[in-house]
């Protein structure tokens, strides 16, 4: 089954918790209860074998939600890779009940322009709560912050210069006068801060 993409009215954000994923959405499905909700997330079966930028709604959005049946463990896959333990997913209000269990896996294929470091959580209901083989899996970017490249120190230059720089101690008027006598087009220095 083809995603469709179906964007909510401006200003409207659909970012369930990972509890309201596993309890609104994930329990009403395995046992076949309706779903009420503004954005129902559709079946995708294949979700583990898309990149991102396949879903539908890329590059606007950055967070696409859907079940899918669960994925046998022996299973690989070329895409997604498994990060991390299981972790469980709490009942807010009592801390020591868990809901449901979390698996995080990382996009593998990278293109070299891409912005996003790719995530994908899969959902799935204790065996005490269903026996289901339904997921909810929430795939997400997460933002590459640029890395800043430091210029190289330029050590060609004469000994004399580096000494004329090292007597000037931070003084204004001295830094204008060797700029002057580097370069005739020197600009006035700032006004005073208030």
């Amino acid at each position: 089954m083809e995603p469709i993409y179906r964007p909510l009215p401006i200003g409207f954000k659909f970012r369930p918790s990972k509890f309201e994923m596993a309890n609104n959405f994930l329990k009403k499905k395995a046992f076949g209860q309706p779903i009420i909700a503004r954005r129902v997330p559709e079946e995708c079966h294949d979700i583990f074998s898309r990149h991102p930028r396949d879903l539908p709604g890329y590059p606007r959005e950055e967070h696409w939600y859907y079940f899918c049946r669960k994925r046998n463990h022996q299973v690989t896959c070329n895409l997604w890779t498994p990060i991390g333990e299981e972790t469980n997913v709490l009942y807010p209000k009592n801390r020591q009940l868990v809901v449901a269990t979390r698996r995080r896996f990382t996009l593998v294929e990278k293109d070299e322009e891409e912005e996003y470091d790719w995530f994908l959580d899969e959902i799935s209901l204790r065996q005490t709560v269903s026996f289901s083989d339904w997921v909810f899996c929430h795939i997400k970017g997460k933002k590459i912050k640029p890395e800043f490249d430091y210029l190289p120190i330029n050590e060609s230059e004469s000994e004399s210069e580096s000494e004329d720089e090292e007597s000037v101690d931070n003084n204004p008027a001295e830094i204008l006068d060797l700029l002057r006598e580097q370069d005739e087009n020197v600009l006035p220095p700032p006004p005073p801060s208030p």
